[in-house]
Order: C-alpha cells, then structure tokens, then sequence
C-alpha cells in the first residue's frame, strides 16, 4: 500500500514537473513571438495597406491565443466588446457595396484591415497582460531594441519616390511610430512605478525608448506627430526621476548638437516635403483637400450609411485625412457613432490610469490630419492602456480594501504581498 501511494506520489510530481516544463516552452515560444512582432513593427518591405514582414509573428500569436486562451481577465473585454457593433456595422456596408461593384477590390481589403486591428486589439491585451503578470517587461524591451536596429539598416519601400524614411515608406509613418514610442514610454514609466519590480535594466530601457521617439520625431519632422508628442512630454517630463533625466538629456542634447553640426540631415528631409508657409490661405487650402474635397461624393443616404471603405478609389479620391472624416465617409453616421461609443466610453475610462488623457490628446491630435487606424503599433498602444486600465483599477480597489474605518487599526499586510 506504501509502495502504490510512492507510485501516485511519483507520478503526481512527474504530472506536474512536466506541466511546469511545457509551460516554460510555450511562455518562451510567446517570448520569442512577441519579440519578433515588436521587432518588425516598424519595417515596412512593401506598398503601406498591404502584408508585411511583422504579420508573420502576429498571425503565430495569435494562433497561439485562441488556442491556448488563458490568462486574460473578463475585465480587458470591457474596452473590447464596445467596438464589436461598429465592426459589424463595416464588415456590412462593405459587403454590401462589393456585392454592388465586385470589381472594387479595396472594399474586401479594407475589411480584412479593420478585423485584423481588431484582433492584434484582442490579443495583444490578453498577451501583454500574462507577460505583466508574470513581470516579463524585458522581453518588450528586447523587442523595442530591435526595432531601433531595424529602422536604421533596413530601407523602407519607396512609393513617393524621395519621401521614403528610413524603414518607413513616408516621414508621416515615421513621425507616427516615434509619437507612439512615446506613448509606450509614458505607460511603461507607470507600470514599473505601481505593478513590477524596478530594475535598473528596465530604468535604461525606459531611456532609450523615450530618446529614441525623440531622435525619430526629429528625422520624421512629421507636424501632426511633433504636436501629438508636445503633449505627451507635458505630462511624463515632470514625472521623470533623476537617474531618467540625468541619463536622457544629455544623450538628447547631443542629437540636437549634431544637427545643428550638420544641418544637411534635416535638409534631405525637408527636400523630400513641399514647403509649408502655414498661413491662413494654405491652411485652407490643405483642409480642403486633405478633408472636404474627399467628402464631396456623399450624396442623400450615404449621409447615413457611408461609401464604404475605400470605395472612393473609384472616383479617383483617396482616404480622408483625418478618423473621424474617413469613417463618416466609409460609414456614414451610424458608423460614426457607434465608432465614437467605443472611443468615447474607453477614453472615459482611460481617465483612472495616471497620463492616459494625455497619450490621447496626442493620438487623436495625429489623427486629426491622418488616418493612423491601420497602423498596427497604434492597435499594441490601445492593449497597454486597456491592461494599464485593469491593473489601476484592481490597484485601487485593493487600496480601498486595505483602508481602515475611522478608528480602526489598519490590517498588517499579508506575508508576500506587494
């Protein structure tokens, strides 16, 4: 009888030991996924709208959420499920109107976008919220590190000729991923401060992802992203400890040194832009175009139920310059407020998180001259704030749960507990 519960025992601890080891095998294989993603955001090898490099590790871990499904709280599908009703509302009006010109391949194409940014969304708040959890901060900025390499050896494809950036095709998308750095700096700054260990690597990581927006906002020389970042420096400068600073300024100083050493750099930059006087005239004038020209097919019900996406390349008129324009001309005003119910309700709810008004403020300051919804890094920035809204949020119920009544002694804390 001894001997058989040896046996039970033996193989209990085998049971486990082996759940443990292919535990650590798919946490590394998510690792190595999440790193490779992070890595190619940035890399864009062919035409802007199209597949690129980065959706190889994307569509792996995804996979791997759907089959595995673990980890993630009901509370991140608060920010999530709003935005279902004007998902399904697009997929519609397009499927109706590609059933009206089948030859108008953008409609399908736009609706593979939009459900594909739905799901990095999805995923990748379940993804980064297990990796928090588990105090795995590193592997994020492994994967920012190689984006940094990236963006200065791989070349960008060239759709306008001279306009290509780096690894980007046109200074915008660089100027956008910088402000988005940012972004990212703020929350991570705020994750360390309240949830994980504080580590020295993860204090220089800090660094570097905040000195790195700054050196690509200045190559990018993007408006609508230098604007957006005015407002997130605002908010995280003030909040910078001092071995942050010490260690940020200078290395930035020295960037703005060398460019005014060699002013060519910004030169070849602004060679590939047309000159902005920023009067009242072009000011206007670039309204005009970029926004109201591209509206001027609405017409009677497509007040309420758009054109579709995309469907005005068959009238030879691109992408309205701004979400809000672009998704009243794709989708009416029905698409427009059921896109605003989501956007409304999370950036109500983004209020808890310290910054978060701020990383708002700049996105949609970007957004008001560009249409910055298919760009993949903005879906990962959404999911931070989305798992950065949870953590503050128990955090706080937990403080609330700790506080004494008048009184009444305050509870020694529990062996372990941060």
């Amino acid at each position: 009888m001894a001997k058989t519960k040896e046996i039970i025992a033996y193989r209990g601890n085998a049971l486990e030991k082996a759940s443990a080891a292919s535990g650590d095998r798919a946490g590394w294989f998510l690792g190595g996924m999440l790193f490779l993603a992070l890595g190619l955001l940035p890399v864009y090898i062919f035409s802007s709208g199209g597949p690129q490099l980065v959706d190889g590790p994307l569509l792996i871990l995804m996979a791997a959420h759907f089959l595995r499904r673990s980890g993630a709280p009901p509370a991140l599908r608060q920010n999530i499920t709003p935005l279902l009703p004007f998902l399904i509302w697009a997929v519609l009006v397009n499927s109706v109107y590609f059933i009206i010109y089948p030859w108008d391949f953008g409609l399908p194409i736009t609706t593979a976008q939009i459900l594909y940014t739905f799901l990095i969304f999805l995923v990748f708040s379940s993804l980064l919220w297990d990796f928090l959890e588990a105090d795995r901060m590193g592997v994020l900025y492994a994967g920012m590190l190689l984006s940094f390499l990236l963006i200065f050896t791989v070349k960008g494809h060239s759709e306008e000729g001279i306009r290509s950036e780096l690894s980007f095709n046109n200074p915008n998308q660089l100027g956008y991923y910088a402000l988005l750095l940012a972004c990212l700096a703020a929350l991570f700054f705020q994750v360390k401060k309240k949830f994980t260990e504080k580590k020295v690597l993860h204090l220089w990581g800090d660094g570097v992802v905040l000195f790195m927006a700054h050196v690509l906002m200045l190559l990018s020389l993007s408006r609508g992203a230098l604007l957006g970042l005015f407002f997130v420096d605002v908010w995280l400068f003030p909040k910078l400890t001092r071995r942050l600073l010490v260690m940020f300024l200078p290395l930035l100083l020295l960037v703005v040194i060398v460019l005014a050493w060699q002013p060519e750099v910004l030169q070849e930059r602004l060679a590939g832009r047309p000159g902005k006087s920023l009067d009242q005239e072009e000011i206007t004038q670039e309204v005009h175009s970029r926004i109201l020209r591209r509206l001027y097919i609405m017409e009677g019900i497509h007040y309420l139920v758009g054109r579709g996406g995309r469907s005005g390349a068959l009238q030879g008129i691109g992408e309205v310059h701004n979400i809000f324009g672009d998704i009243f001309r794709s989708y009416g005003i029905i698409g427009l407020g059921l896109f605003g119910y989501w956007l409304g309700g999370f950036i109500w709810r983004s209020r808890q998180v310290p910054g978060a008004l701020f990383i708002w403020a700049a996105l949609l300051t970007y957004n008001m001259s560009h249409y910055g919804l298919r760009f993949r890094a903005f879906w990962v920035v959404l999911a931070f704030l989305n798992v950065m809204l949870i953590l503050e949020t128990r955090n706080r119920e937990e403080q609330a749960t700790e506080e004494p009544r008048p009184g009444q002694a305050r509870a020694a804390p529990l062996p372990g507990a941060r």
